[in-house]
């Protein structure tokens, strides 16, 4: 059946580069309904004014990283505290897999990444 391509979608990615890839793919793969920012603390800001259904967001930013985002998203008194939340990461290391899955972390994204794993990630989590 695959995920409702009307889901909203909040990516948190400083780098100009591939947050234009992410919405990119995203876009490619039929999602719409896509927000981009550039750190987390402006994530939030949105998250918090407006409904998401999913978050991508990058492990090392500015302001916010995404592990702070994870934490303000998971302590949430509302709904919000549900959002799935992806994190998109160029560090696979094991420590910081434990330290996001200490807050519920829905999964992870290495990159570089391709079409498919981010339509894979998207299916497993959302589907």
């Amino acid at each position: 059946m695959g995920v409702d391509k009307n889901i909203r979608i909040l990516i948190a990615e400083d780098d100009e580069i591939n947050r234009k890839l992410l919405t990119n793919i995203l876009n490619a793969l039929g999602y719409a309904n896509i927000t981009a920012v550039q750190d987390g603390k402006l994530a939030l800001e949105k998250l918090r004014s407006e409904s998401f259904d999913l978050v991508l967001t990058d492990w090392m930013m500015p302001e916010m990283d995404g592990l702070e985002l994870l934490k303000n998203i998971r302590q949430a008194s509302d709904s919000l505290k549900d959002i799935p939340v992806v994190m998109i990461t160029a560090l696979g290391k094991q420590e910081n897999i434990i330290k996001a899955s200490k807050w519920n972390i829905n999964g992870y994204i290495v990159k570089p990444f391709s079409v498919n794993t981010v339509l894979e990630k998207m299916e497993e989590i959302m589907g």
